[in-house]
């Protein structure tokens, strides 16, 4: 199980991933804004695993959120996958390129949610044969 931080707008869109991620066995807060989220992870006591992030939000939007992260030491190797709804490469490459490690495109399957949210959690270790 994870701990997953999702910032999206869209109250449907937040309640279904929420609900995907819960069902597949993650803990997941979510948050309606870049501004809220920042306010969150400065105050949390304990770091998400995860953290999805809309790319399109009022205020501080998805990207800027990003960049904000992975400038400080604390937040830059939590891994984040960028949601969106922009068809332009330029803006998912955008992402990539501030470190964000995946995007899914909305709307997105419930499976390939999912899917893609545990390629980018932390792989336990292999137990060796006796322990």
């Amino acid at each position: 199980m994870a701990n997953i931080l999702l910032a999206e707008d869209e109250i449907h869109i937040q309640r279904l991933a929420k609900v995907v991620l819960e069902r597949g066995g993650h803990k997941v807060q979510a948050v309606s804004s870049g501004e809220v989220l920042l306010k969150f992870l400065d105050t949390a006591t304990s770091l998400p695993d995860l953290l999805m992030l809309d790319i399109m939000m009022p205020g501080i939007d998805g990207l800027q959120v990003l960049r904000t992260l992975k400038a400080q030491a604390k937040f830059a190797t939590i891994p984040v996958i960028m949601l969106t709804a922009l068809a332009q490469e330029a803006i998912v490459l955008k992402g990539i390129q501030l470190g964000a490690k995946d995007y899914i495109r909305k709307p997105f399957h419930p499976v390939d949610l999912l899917d893609r949210i545990n390629r980018q959690l932390p792989q336990p270790l292999p137990q060796a044969e006796g322990n």
